[in-house]
């Protein structure tokens, strides 16, 4: 390897081990529970239901997990049908 790809390695180690070692003790970190409150306090009136993991992905992230369903199927889609044509050149 070349001396550019060795830096960027030890460049890019060196920033994972300060973000790890930065995380490592957390204790001193501030939390925003306004949403984690909220939930609590709403989720049953809202969503009727009284599991909250449920209230929360079924109904408050519907659409967000709709959309990220969707679109996973388009990539896998395009994916296969790259595929497809490249088996086809071959």
């Amino acid at each position: 390897m070349n001396k550019l790809k060795k830096f960027a390695i030890a460049l890019l180690i060196i920033i994972i081990m300060v973000q790890i070692l930065g995380h490592i003790n957390g204790d001193n970190l501030t939390y925003n529970n306004l949403s984690q409150s909220y939930y609590i306090n709403k989720g049953l009136e809202e969503t009727s239901s009284f599991n909250l993991v449920t209230a929360i992905y079924l109904d408050y992230r519907l659409f967000d997990s709709f959309f990220e369903a969707s679109i996973l199927l388009v990539v896998v889609t395009g994916i296969a049908f790259m595929a497809i044509k490249d088996e086809d050149l071959l």
